[in-house]
């Protein structure tokens, strides 16, 4: 239970920064989420006081960082490697990409969902990649010892 909240904190930690970087450069005061995004715009025309807005971030930021921390839990179960891989890709794009819209980083348009999904999955097998030669190679170092 631990693991879980102290994951859900990183999500806020990691939010909170990105959303104070991206905050310097496109508003012209901080706002926690983006004002452009359809998120943003909604809450700006219903006049949704700006600490509901952090609060809101805050919990979408934390269910990322839970998010996270579910899909590596996959892999500590006893599932083949290629069934957890299969697992964990499946449950963090279908967790992220939605969760990600709710928190205005994403426009909620077909075509730019289908493009992420191109982009998550090719740096996912990038990085899958990556560290399937590094097992690799300390297995085979493990062996020869």
């Amino acid at each position: 239970m631990k693991r879980y909240f102290t994951s859900g904190m990183s999500g806020i930690l990691i939010g909170l920064v990105i959303s104070i970087g991206v905050s310097f450069f496109v508003a012209p005061s901080y706002m926690p989420l983006n004002p452009y995004s359809a998120i943003g715009i909604w809450m700006r025309e219903h006049h949704i006081h700006g600490s509901l807005v952090l609060l809101y971030c805050l919990l979408i930021w934390f269910a990322i960082g839970l998010l996270f921390e579910i899909g590596n839990q996959l892999f500590r179960l006893d599932y083949s490697p290629l069934r957890a891989t299969i697992y964990h890709y499946s449950v963090t794009l279908l967790g992220f990409i939605p969760l990600a819209i709710l928190g205005g980083w994403f426009p909620l348009q077909l075509g730019f969902i289908l493009s992420l999904i191109l982009e998550f999955s090719i740096i996912y097998l990038i990085v899958w990649l990556i560290k399937y030669f590094i097992y690799k190679k300390e297995s085979m170092k493990s062996i020869k010892n």
